[in-house]
């Protein structure tokens, strides 16, 4: 079997490295940039004993691998499985997830402009095209929804202007709006959940890049860490390091980031340079605040489409796990976790952003004036990479970027190896890994990848 290097020690790039090992090949090397694996799915622990995740990450899948992987890496008393409860937070009030179809509990001003909003959509020609996420939104959803969440939420979210992104990504991204279902909701209130993660697991110990750690006694002493790539010359197959040293390859499956791997390629073409360019993506700021008092509430996660509000999602993390906490005593201790996006289309506010954020915590009443003191911990993680955006003309950027790759035997995979956030959770991310090598094996098709 040929040499096989792999650049990054995410989900993707573990996903193949335990799959090589799965299938009885050795003859290849893992190099992390960092000094520990999980790459977006990793997890921090700081001095005063709380755990934080970069992100609010879940796991679900309707994946059989990777639920068998998940179960072998974990075992049954490893995962914690929990029932979704996720609330967006309008104005004085929770609404239940998703929006349109727990209408009935907003003021009667704004479940009016939805509801007729919703029906008006019905009368745009179904058939029509779309040029844009901005569009898609209108037709969709209606003035109405469009106006309360889901323009405000989504310009939080993705620190891009809409008009900029396509909308071929949404799948299961987005809960699209059955009409009838919302006025029957609307009129006789109850609660729908929707989705493939209305039930979800979370990892015991060690937070989400439990899961992560628990692959690396199957890989025996392939990681290499602080390995940061500087070049990759394509023709003579070869990575150079920020250390100095090399390594030879003769298949690379990298799981940098796109743009910034085209960068780092010695003879690129103008042409794929050009389209890595066109890539868009933002930023992430996580803020986790920890505080020496039980969790206030038992809901999940939050969302905050109020453009003033600091934040667009807000997770009661230690109501994951309480090995995430000091002690794993969720009696005495709880955290929460709060992300921000920002992009060249929208910087972060100029100030003191953590303190900005408890801020914002006590404007929407998360927290009181009273709890302030209980707070021990604010810990800031920064994601240089955050999310891919799905924008108008990423396909047409891909293809040439990938097709030329691939011509040289290197294999852009993962959240943003792809740069397909459609494809960028955890159970993606691994299946992308496991099926290159499968491909590299036996030719296989890649069906996460190629979907």
């Amino acid at each position: 079997m040929p040499r096989i290097a792999i650049l990054g020690g995410g989900p993707t790039g573990l996903g193949a490295a335990y799959r090589l090992r799965e299938r009885g090949v050795d003859d290849f090397e893992v190099f992390e940039r960092a000094g520990e694996i999980g790459g977006l799915a990793t997890s921090f622990q700081d001095a005063k004993g709380y755990t934080w995740d970069v992100s609010g990450h879940i796991i679900f899948s309707g994946y059989p691998y990777f639920n068998q992987f998940l179960e072998k890496m974990l075992g049954k008393e490893g995962i914690r499985r929990i029932d979704r409860e996720s609330w967006i937070k309008f104005e004085d009030r929770y609404v239940r997830y998703p929006f349109q179809n727990h209408l009935s509990s907003l003021p009667e001003r704004a479940m009016l402009e939805c509801l007729i909003g919703l029906v008006e959509s019905q009368t745009i020609d179904r058939d029509r095209a779309f040029r844009n996420f901005e569009e898609w939104v209108f037709a969709k959803f209606g003035a109405g929804v469009s106006k309360h969440f889901m323009i405000p939420y989504n310009e939080k979210v993705w620190s891009t202007p809409l008009s900029q992104m396509g909308f071929y990504w949404i799948a299961e991204r987005v809960a699209v709006v059955d009409w009838k279902k919302a006025l029957e909701t609307a009129l006789l209130p109850k609660n729908v959940d929707w989705g493939p993660n209305a039930t979800f697991g979370y990892p015991a110990t060690r937070g989400t890049v439990g899961l992560w750690l628990a692959v690396l006694p199957y890989l025996g002493d392939r990681v290499r860490y602080r390995k940061r790539a500087v070049c990759v010359d394509e023709d003579e197959r070869e990575i150079r390091f920020s250390d100095g040293s090399t390594a030879r390859y003769e298949k690379l499956l990298t799981t940098l980031p796109l743009e910034a791997f085209v960068t780092r390629l010695a003879r690129a073409p103008e042409s794929v340079r050009a389209a890595s360019k066109k890539l868009l993506f933002n930023r992430l700021f996580t803020v986790g605040v920890g505080l020496k008092r039980p969790s206030p509430s038992t809901k999940n996660w939050i969302y905050f489409p109020n453009p003033k509000t600091p934040f667009y999602r807000m997770t009661y993390l230690s109501n994951y796990s309480p090995d995430i906490v000091p002690g794993g005593d969720t009696s005495r201790y709880c955290s929460l976790l709060m992300e921000t996006t920002y992009s060249r289309f929208r910087p972060l506010p100029a100030g003191d952003f953590a303190k900005s954020v408890v801020n914002g915590l006590v404007d929407e009443e998360i927290l009181q004036p009273a709890d302030l003191p209980a707070i021990e911990s604010v810990y800031l993680i920064h994601a240089a990479h955050a999310y891919p955006i799905p924008s108008v003309d990423r396909d047409e950027a891909l293809e040439t970027i990938q097709s030329y790759l691939e011509s040289k035997e290197i294999y852009s995979r993962g959240r943003f190896g792809s740069w397909k956030y459609e494809i960028g959770n955890q159970d993606h991310s691994l299946m992308q890994g496991k099926e290159v090598v499968d491909r590299w094996l036996d030719g296989s098709a890649e069906k996460v990848f190629r979907s």
